[in-house]
């Protein structure tokens, strides 16, 4: 069955709306641009000021063409764009491209966007833009954009979706080192979303790798269902998502429409579905096109070859910083290099070959080379030296390069250290060869770090149909849920301890006789906390007394807080001194809930980082986040304490991610500070619950 897509970006006919012969025109630049770049299909022009146009018959409208083309691309704008747009929903063309930005001055609710999307979505026709510079699609020769490629360029295997037309001009347009089979500006997303041209691109076989230049998610589950797809299907998905910052989403918005979402839910989301995300656009490209070679990492590390000394200082530092791990080199593998590098240069990882300046070089680096690459820990290999276009010290060494890259199915990646070297034709060459050249040790080390990182296949994730809570249990703390706009300690200490998890007893007193009974039951040592409506943070207002030992100190701690705060209270042991955790739950508007770990107590102030994923989560991921934080040491003692018990930590996590995902709908916050970990276990001893 064919791509509901299909139309829209392989169409066999297109009409150009807005048709002009004015050169420097959008209509008359893609006109000029399909037909430069070979384009098989019809091509109508339509335009009621002209008879006839390139040589053919121009018409007033897209109804009086003789047939219905597959695809309209609109280089009007306003008004007469909604006039003809709503000609094209009514003869059923295939697929729409809208180059305007879709905005009209002083436009009626809801604004022309919303209308031609409502439009759209009834009729089932996609639309690429507005705002958008078009595609191109190079598996079949349709450019459909005002811009140009360069001429010549071959086919690859990178599908680029960008949310910026200047992002597709800066892509696709420059370096020719970048090959793709298609590329698309989605921008607006009128009735196509990134998700949509994922599920297009992963059904071509050319696709080796998704790069995408993201401001929004406007569909969610079309987006999961694509990650889940090119995972099954082991192509690679790499995102520079923008938007990170308030100001730039706020830009966002304006720019495209996008509402940009929480950048944590996004990042847990790409983790689950084992997404490469770059922290910038070079990153994304230079990264893509390593998956574009077809090359893999199977385990090891990083083998290097460099020139210098001082290069080589700087790839150790850059590689720290980005944990890249070197290859363990084996004795074996030392003996060759020591064979064949000359006196004081060291038989080490990464190694600085040259000596003497053209001595023995090419041999020098062809043997080593096939030594480090032949070695077990090696997964891939860099070799830097020095070379720009028509010039290099050492030109063996490009011979060297290819007779490596014969010699093993190991990825080789030649590296110039310095990103605004002169090399592009020479990278060019190189990398339609299959040795794939990067400009700049720190982008480079980052490309293969994301090439080393990356699994194909099904991610190890948790599996919702494990969750076991009784469903009676769930039904009426979502019954009870629905109808409370907010949760006391008690209630979230309760909710908690009803599914299962380790919660400190408590009880609710309300005079100094309630208090003294409920200390009876618990016994000395114990906790006093304040449960009065409307004090969500206790200890900001002084609302906890910790380490009552007697009858006498519970009076005074009671009648301070009666004064104070109300008679209300809350009475609970005090729990063994242990590690504080935080451990929450926020729900996500587009991606639900979220699980989140820190260093809790006082700590969470101090030590600003946390560990987030989406929920459930199984041990393994617990155990992953626990390594992301300062926890990990803590968990393990530090300055001679004994180490607490993690499993339970991690046990109480998994369970606790299980209950925020069976009552997503019904919460939006949970905060557990702290859970209390000791040798013992561990202890949920304060809860707070927001309810939607």
């Amino acid at each position: 069955m064919s791509h509901w897509l299909n139309p829209l970006l392989s169409p066999r006919s297109i009409a150009i709306v807005g048709a002009s012969e004015r050169e420097a025109s959008l209509a008359a630049m893609t006109h000029r641009q399909l037909s430069d770049s070979g384009y098989d299909g019809e091509i109508y022009s339509v335009n009621p000021k002209y008879q006839s146009l390139h040589g053919k018959p121009c018409y007033a409208s897209l109804i009086e063409i003789p047939v219905v083309p597959d695809l309209v691309v609109y280089a009007i704008s306003g008004t007469p764009l909604e006039q003809s747009f709503d000609q094209a929903i009514s003869i059923k063309v295939g697929g729409i491209v809208i180059y305007a930005a879709n905005y009209i001055e002083n436009d009626s609710e809801p604004k022309l966007t919303a209308r031609l999307r409502d439009k759209a979505r009834q009729a089932g026709i996609p639309v690429c833009g507005g705002n958008s510079m078009g595609f191109y699609n190079y598996d079949r020769n349709v450019m459909v954009s005002f811009d140009r490629p360069p001429a010549g360029r071959p086919a690859g295997h990178i599908g680029l979706i960008l949310h910026s037309g200047s992002g597709m001009t800066y892509l696709a347009n420059n370096d020719a080192r970048f090959c793709f089979n298609y590329v698309i500006a989605s921008a607006q997303e009128v009735n196509a979303t990134v998700g949509d041209y994922m599920d297009y691109l992963l059904d071509q076989d050319s696709t080796r790798v998704i790069a995408i230049f993201l401001e929004a998610v406007r569909d969610v589950p079309t987006f999961i269902a694509a990650l889940k797809k090119a995972r099954e299907k082991s192509i690679p998905v790499v995102i520079t998502r923008l938007g990170r910052t308030e100001k730039s989403a706020r830009l966002a918005m304006s720019h495209s429409g996008a509402i940009v979402g929480n950048h944590e839910a996004f990042v847990a989301v790409c983790e689950r579905y084992g997404v490469i995300l770059c922290h910038d656009a070079d990153e994304m490209i230079v990264t893509a096109m390593l998956f574009a070679a077809g090359f893999r990492v199977n385990g090891g590390g990083l083998a290097s070859m460099l020139d210098s000394g001082g290069m080589r200082e700087q790839m150790i530092d850059l590689a720290e910083d980005h944990g890249v791990p070197f290859a363990r080199i084996s004795p074996s593998t030392k003996k060759v290099l020591r064979e064949h590098l000359e006196t004081g240069l060291d038989a080490v990882n990464p190694m600085d070959g040259m000596g003497a300046l053209g001595k023995n070089t090419f041999q020098t680096y062809l043997e080593c080379g096939k030594a480090l690459l032949d070695d077990a820990d090696t997964g891939l290999m860099s070799f830097e030296f020095e070379f720009r276009d028509g010039f290099s010290h050492y030109p063996e060494l490009f011979e060297v390069a290819k007779q490596l890259s014969a010699f093993s199915d190991k990825p080789l990646i030649l590296v110039q250290s310095f990103t605004f070297t002169n090399l592009s034709n020479t990278a060019a060459e190189l990398t339609s060869l299959g040795i794939p050249v990067i400009n700049g040790i720190d982008v480079a080390l980052r490309a293969m770090r994301n090439l080393m990182n990356y699994r194909s296949g099904s991610a190890a994730v948790a599996d919702s149909n494990e969750i076991d809570f009784d469903t009676a249990i769930v039904r009426s703390w979502s019954r009870r849920l629905n109808a409370t706009e907010n949760c006391d300690e008690a209630t979230s200490l309760s909710l908690m301890s009803d599914f299962g998890l380790p919660t400190v007893s408590h009880s609710i007193a309300q005079s100094f006789d309630q208090v003294c009974a409920a200390a009876e039951a618990c016994g000395f040592p114990l906790v006093l906390k304040t449960a009065m409506k409307g004090i969500a943070h206790k200890s900001d207002k002084n609302g906890v007394k910790v380490g009552i030992e007697n009858i006498q100190q519970l009076e005074v701690a009671y009648r301070d807080l009666q004064t104070r705060l109300g008679d209300q209270v809350l009475v609970m042991p005090m729990i063994a001194t242990g590690v504080e955790v935080s451990v929450g739950m926020k729900n996500d508007p587009q991606y639900g809930p979220m699980v989140i770990i820190a260093c809790g107590g006082v700590l969470i102030e101090l030590i600003a980082e946390r560990a987030f994923k989406l929920a459930p989560v199984n041990a393994e991921q617990v155990n992953a986040m626990i390594e992301q934080t300062r926890l990990a040491r803590l968990l393990s003692g530090v300055r001679g304490q004994a180490g607490v018990d993690r499993a339970a930590l991690v046990e109480l996590v998994v369970r606790f991610s299980q209950l925020a995902f069976v009552l997503g709908g019904e919460i939006t916050e949970i905060d557990l500070n702290p859970v209390i970990v000791n040798q013992s276990g561990c202890t949920i001893v304060d809860a707070l619950v927001v309810p939607k």
